[in-house]
């Protein structure tokens, strides 16, 4: 065993083993257990109103993935549509962006950068959320590096098994996102500009002949996937386009985001670490940085001139630009290796390896500490994804937190977290807006498992952010939401408390009078309620003995 470790394909291993772990946990943990809630609802509400042909000739008011609607619609009339069958897709996506990218990057980055950045892909808060989110995120950004990284390979390398590889990556994330192919067009023109060049000036034709077939090839099987939603439904995009500017302060309130920390001096740090390490990656290949940076500075432009709605919120541009933030993060990485060797020749017997281990652990710590993960994840949280917890780092000041978290949380949720037992809250009426929902943060105190209850089948036909009741063409598997009109007979080995919200803690977000048919529904079929106030109604139900 001890030879084994001593050799380095065997702590390669283990390093490899422990970083995926690490990233897996994160990803993973209560994922489970996760509410859909904001913009995972836009591929739902979709495959309920659209067939086939409307999903794919629309990207619809909310903007869904078309790819990913489709394939939930499919999953919805066969097999059922669960949690677990949207949350596998972004949760791969998210564990191949930190086992490929930092493999990708082999060529520019020294062997201790290259474990570095797979670190800091595994920890960062941001791509943890594109992970754990039915967006199509988690997937476009490792996709759309692969075809950035495959498009340079092979205009340098002259292997065409890379041009094999960048077409149906490009292609694919364009699907997803659309605006990915400012990134994937971007690298094309770059390549174009230099055939130019050389046709220009030394009358070469090769380039030319070289990339023209590739971008042709690219546009062509794109534009079959795109033009026609655009073409279909352009009021769609149009609608999303001219609303909303950039900021000055959104670029520092976005850099919290790609960083992982709300905290200004680690978020200096991060920044003067970025700069170091952009000052070594032009020194070894100037030609690939500034390749990059082309490339990010186009989509970032063309974004600011479309101007599309939430631009303002950080999180829009930082989603909108995620596949430049894997080199952010190399950036970093450099920066903090070279840092290191720096400090090393005015003392080489001081910086030793130990120390360089423990200058490594105490900053990883210092950024997990600043940044949002315990906050997120360390407790019983059903709503990870909600908006409070991306829209800013520093949740003193986050505005989600400063709008909805200022009313006291009722006194009977303690008292029914104090029950003796394990007890389950079934919450009806509800919100998928996250930012229309006292739930998030009233779960933040009470700590007890929610299940959201659904109006339709009992008092209402249909409501927004709810599945039908008995919908012959589909199967839903979702284990998060119960109809009120299957209780008492649904969930019946567990310990349940039926909360009927009557009024909103929110005067100007009021909930819908619908519910009103629910609670004389329950009490005239069930009796009195163990608890009633002014806002809402609770039966217990206690678990019926097997």
């Amino acid at each position: 065993m001890n030879a084994w470790i001593k050799n380095k394909s065997g702590v390669y291993v283990i390093l490899a083993l422990a970083i995926m772990g690490v990233a897996a946990y994160l990803r993973i943990n209560q994922l489970g257990d996760q509410i859909l809630i904001d913009d995972e609802w836009h591929a739902i509400h979709a495959l309920l109103r659209l067939d086939y042909a409307g999903i794919f000739l629309s990207f619809g008011h909310a903007d869904h993935s078309i790819p990913f609607t489709l394939l939930f619609k499919f999953l919805s009339e066969t097999v059922g549509l669960s949690e677990w069958r949207m949350r596998i897709w972004p949760l791969l996506g998210g564990l191949a962006t930190v086992a490929v990218i930092p493999a990708l990057c082999r060529p520019w980055l020294r062997a201790s950068e290259a474990w570095l950045l797979a670190t800091l892909l595994a920890i960062s808060p941001i791509l943890i959320h594109f992970s754990r989110y039915v967006r199509p995120y988690a997937l476009t950004v490792p996709l759309t590096f692969v075809a950035m990284i495959a498009l340079w390979r092979w205009w340098h390398d002259s292997n065409r098994r890379w041009a094999v590889i960048f077409v149906p990556t490009a292609v694919l994330a364009g699907w997803m996102h659309p605006l990915t192919l400012l990134f994937t067009g971007g690298a094309l023109l770059w390549f174009g500009l230099v055939a130019l060049k050389d046709l220009l000036r030394h009358s070469d034709m090769t380039g030319l002949m070289k990339i023209v077939p590739v971008g042709l090839m690219t546009v062509a099987f794109s534009s079959a996937l795109v033009l026609p939603p655009l073409l279909a439904d352009p009021h769609s995009m149009a609608a999303k386009t001219g609303v909303d500017h950039l900021r000055w302060d959104t670029v520092v309130w976005a850099w919290e985001l790609v960083t992982g920390t709300a905290h200004w001096g680690m978020a200096s740090l991060m920044l003067a670490l970025a700069a170091v390490g952009l000052a070594v990656a032009l020194k070894r290949d100037r030609s690939f940085v500034s390749y990059w940076f082309f490339i990010t500075a186009l989509a970032a432009l063309v974004l600011n001139l479309l101007n599309p709605a939430w631009f303002f919120h950080a999180l829009v541009p930082v989603r909108y630009l995620s596949v430049a933030l894997p080199m952010v993060l190399a950036l970093i990485a450099i920066g903090f290796v070279t840092t290191l060797r720096w400090l090393n020749q005015f003392n080489p017997a001081y910086i030793s390896g130990g120390v360089t281990a423990v200058a490594l652990v105490l900053w990883l710590a210092g950024l997990i500490a600043s940044g949002p993960l315990l906050v997120t994840y360390g407790q019983l949280n059903q709503f990870a994804g909600a908006a409070r917890y991306h829209h800013d780092y520093d949740f003193e000041q986050n505005a989600y937190v400063q709008a909805l978290e200022q009313i006291e949380v009722p006194d009977i949720y303690n008292t029914m977290a104090n029950e003796s037992g394990e007890w389950v809250l079934i919450e009806a009426p509800w919100s998928f807006e996250s930012h229309s929902t006292p739930l998030v943060y009233f779960q933040r105190e009470h700590q007890m498992p929610i299940k959201i209850g659904m109006m339709t089948g009992l008092c209402a036909d249909q409501f927004y952010g709810e599945f039908p009741y008995q919908d012959a063409n589909r199967r839903w598997r979702f284990k998060n939401f119960v109809h009120l009109a299957d209780l008492p007979n649904a969930w019946t080995d567990q310990n349940r408390f039926v909360v009927l919200n009557t009024q909103s803690p929110y005067p100007d977000i009021p909930l819908p009078d619908d519910i009103q048919g629910c609670v004389e529904h329950f009490s005239e079929t069930w009796g009195p309620p163990w608890y009633e106030d002014k806002q809402r109604v609770i039966y217990r139900l206690p678990a019926e003995p097997e």
